[in-house]
């Protein structure tokens, strides 16, 4: 009976390794994408709930605003339930307009990143006005669905005239 245990294990082995199921990349993108999508659209119908519902809405989850002169850490559902509450809870006659461009999604088993150019545009009346900036986001597989688990928010850099990009300088860091 011993002479046969081993052969047997690593049979078993093999076949319980290679009977994993394999992930369709492609599919968990577009789910992927789907949630950052979902919570534009919830944002722009000002829809506090869907928001909710695309992230994870723990202590782990964080937010990172980036700015010209600075930037806000939020870190727990509390205090980015607290910053989203504020957005919600205040009135606007605007209507907004939230896109998503150069979208790169990068997965890792239960884990993925996401990059993207964000456009927010708005129109008020006879006013029109918007800007874009940076997201990334960190998304995680919970009981089989997408959700937020970080997000960030960098602006893009603002076009100084004058100014050759080109310009490398002599100095350093």
């Amino acid at each position: 009976m011993r002479k046969f245990f081993w052969p047997l294990y690593v049979l078993a082995v093999v076949i319980g390794t290679s009977c994993q199921p394999k992930v369709n990349i492609e599919k968990e993108k577009e789910a992927i994408l789907a949630v950052i999508l979902e919570e534009a659209d919830a944002v722009m119908n000002w829809d506090k709930d869907r928001v909710y519902a695309t992230h994870i809405r723990d202590s782990d989850e964080m937010r990172l605003e980036l700015g010209v002169y600075g930037y806000n850490i939020y870190d727990g559902w509390e205090e980015i339930e607290s910053l989203l509450g504020d957005y919600f809870d205040g009135e606007s006659s605007e209507t907004f307009k939230i896109s998503k461009e150069n979208v790169q999604i990068k997965v890792a088993g239960t884990g993925a990143w996401l990059i993207c150019d964000n456009i927010i545009s708005w129109s008020s009346g006879e006013s029109r006005d918007g800007y874009s900036n940076i997201q990334i986001a960190f998304l995680e597989k919970v009981k089989g669905a997408w959700k937020i688990s970080f997000s960030a928010y960098y602006n893009k850099p603002v076009e100084v005239p004058g100014i050759d990009e080109s310009f490398s300088g002599s100095g350093g860091l």
